[in-house]
């Protein structure tokens, strides 16, 4: 997860055609507010509600029914105390000098100006420094630690005073159903002006020197473009008029160590809009890469017409041990690719024998059904085998027969 994929894949010309790829279209999309949001009428606008964020412009719903209020409730705790911080390993060690800068002023409703969503499925030594730092650089902003499936850090969060969530395992990375309504979730209980989602990866060197200037923002990435660009123009104009995905937004690498405006997160990655747009339609037309979440999350973003924009406090390492591939040496955030020298810094951690009680392995009936299957995803069957839906978007997705058909095994074994 959050590797660079080589952009060909997806750097298809845009087939304009008839929409044979999908199933249905999905429920009418309607966007229930936070409760530290407005709601107002605006002048000229055939919609019947606006969802605003208190530095964005305002937003329409494509329906007049509200949606169900989420399960998660905001606020969270009371921001973070500060923490005692040991010395990070020297590969990954933040610059000399660093140190937690004057916290950032939030917009008004929201506790912080940035809360932190670790996505994480194991690596425990990687989530405990990462915890550690964020204390560290910024501590006013909330943490949210999310496991698929994965190992348990209830303990941590005891201790370190972040939140933990514990969701049955589903590959989400790949299934954007249950990727996007965890970090809905996550949002909502932050309740943050922006979320950072930091994947296990990640490194963290400083407090953030280059704010936010767009819906979302992540790491550049050369020489990139997607499929499908003239119909994801169409569905975002219903909604933002002249709206146009420009080559800017698609070179932003959305992955470990990107941001997001929680307005953003709450109108795009709600159920209805995730349900609302046609999956199959374009897995069919582009690739099935679109399911990834590294994919999934610009066109979505897109088709509800939220800008996106490469940020210069992410960069990306490569081959080199100090220079960044592509983004500022003194980047608040590092991510890193497979051929950076030595491996990933965060997977060379080892576990302090002090910190041995801090994570441990997900309940059996988790190892049980655990799969890495790309296309397989069921809401009935992830009912079934964990008695809930949570951490899931409440309405089912069915892939179209030509993608059943194509990945057949891959949908048999996931499901098996």
């Amino acid at each position: 997860q959050g590797e660079e994929r080589q952009i060909s894949q997806l750097g298809l010309q845009a087939v304009l055609g008839t929409r044979d790829g999908g199933q249905t279209a999905g429920p009418a999309l309607a966007v229930q507010p936070a409760s530290s949001f407005a709601i107002e009428a605006v002048p000229g606008r055939e919609v019947s509600a606006w969802v605003a964020s208190p530095s964005s412009p305002w937003r329409p719903s494509l329906a007049a029914t509200p949606a169900p209020t989420p399960s998660v409730a905001a606020p969270g705790p009371a921001p973070i105390a500060t923490a005692a911080q040991e010395p990070a390993p020297e590969a990954i060690a933040p610059a000399s000098g660093s140190s937690a800068a004057a916290q950032p002023v939030a917009a008004p409703g929201y506790r912080a100006k940035y809360g932190f969503y670790i996505h994480a499925f194991d690596r425990p030594p990687a989530v405990i420094y990462q915890v550690r730092q964020l204390k560290k650089h910024f501590p006013g902003s909330p943490i949210y630690v999310m496991t698929d499936g994965g190992f348990q850090f209830d303990k941590l969060c005891e201790k370190e005073g972040c939140m933990f969530k514990r969701c049955p395992p589903a590959n989400d990375r790949w299934h954007p159903w249950p990727f996007f309504r965890r970090m809905y979730d996550a949002a909502v209980w932050l309740n943050t002006e922006f979320v950072i989602m930091l994947e296990p990866d990640n490194t963290i060197h400083g407090p953030i020197t280059r704010h936010p200037t767009h819906d979302a923002g992540g790491l550049y990435v050369t020489d990139r473009s997607f499929g499908q660009k003239e119909w994801v123009e169409e569905q975002a104009r219903k909604i933002k008029p002249g709206f146009q995905w420009r080559k800017e937004s698609m070179h932003a690498g959305l992955c470990g160590g990107s941001y997001y405006r929680t307005a953003a997160i709450l109108d795009a990655f709600s159920d209805e809009a995730v349900a609302a747009l046609d999956w199959n339609f374009l897995a069919q037309k582009v690739t099935k890469e679109v399911f990834s979440s590294d994919f999934s999350m610009p066109y979505l973003l897109a088709v509800r017409g939220w800008e996106a924009e490469p940020w210069e406090d992410a960069a990306q390492m490569e081959k080199d041990k100090d220079i960044p591939h592509t983004g500022p040496k003194d980047a608040a955030f590092r991510h890193y690719g497979g051929s950076y020298p030595g491996g990933k810094p965060t997977y060379n951690l080892r576990l302090d024998p002090e910190d041995k009680n801090l994570a441990k392995p997900g309940p059996p009936l988790f190892n049980k059904w655990w799969t890495n299957c790309q296309i397989c995803w069921n809401l009935t069957r992830y009912k079934e085998r964990y008695g809930t839906e949570e951490c899931a978007n409440r309405y089912p997705f069915e892939y179209s027969k030509w993608l059943l058909e194509r990945y057949k095994n891959e949908y048999t074994w996931g499901l098996r």
